[in-house]
């Protein structure tokens, strides 16, 4: 299997659950470390772009993807460039295969855009959402970090499907 998914989870709110303008994987923040078989920096644009098994970590938060777009503000730069990903993130794409895990924690889909300004993250495409034994299926998991806010959208003609396993089964009758 090309990616493996680490571990179990869901809601990728949680994960980005910081202050606006400071992008982070982790809700702990610190320093973020990449690996890829690729890396573009374009410094006009302050876009680094990774590509090829991309994997981006930060304490205990994973994204996998086969492309990481990263798009850096201008302001945080003070004057001039201050060089390959430098400054605050104002959005991030992840493309192809995308895996967003957390211990506990883990949602999947064709694609990911986070965006600081708005504080939410969209996954598209073949969206699965998992915590413990709980899953979700969709088309479109739209993620308000601020308010926690989570919803997900069917394929058109479709329904959300999901699974949810109660944590107290009181009935004495078993799974």
């Amino acid at each position: 299997m090309r990616h493996l998914l680490i571990a179990a989870g869901a809601l990728l709110a949680v994960a980005l659950a910081t202050p606006q303008a400071h992008a982070q994987l982790s809700e702990n923040g610190g320093p973020v470390s990449y690996s890829a078989n690729n890396l573009e920096y374009v410094d006009n644009d302050r876009t680094l772009v990774l590509s090829g098994d991309v994997d981006i970590v930060q304490n205990d938060a994973r994204l996998r993807a086969d492309r990481v777009t990263m798009m850096f503000s201008r302001s945080s730069g003070g004057s001039g460039g201050q060089g390959l990903g430098s400054g605050d993130i104002e959005r991030m794409i992840a493309d192809g295969e995308v895996y967003y895990v957390r211990p506990a924690q883990s949602a999947r889909g064709n694609r990911a855009v986070y965006e600081v300004a708005q504080d939410a993250v969209t996954f598209t495409g073949n969206v699965v959402v998992a915590s413990e034994e709980n899953v979700i299926r969709g088309e479109t998991l739209v993620l308000q970090i601020g308010s926690r806010r989570t919803t997900i959208r069917p394929t058109p003609g479709q329904r959300v499907r999901g699974v949810f396993v109660p944590r107290n089964n009181s009935s004495g009758g078993g799974r």
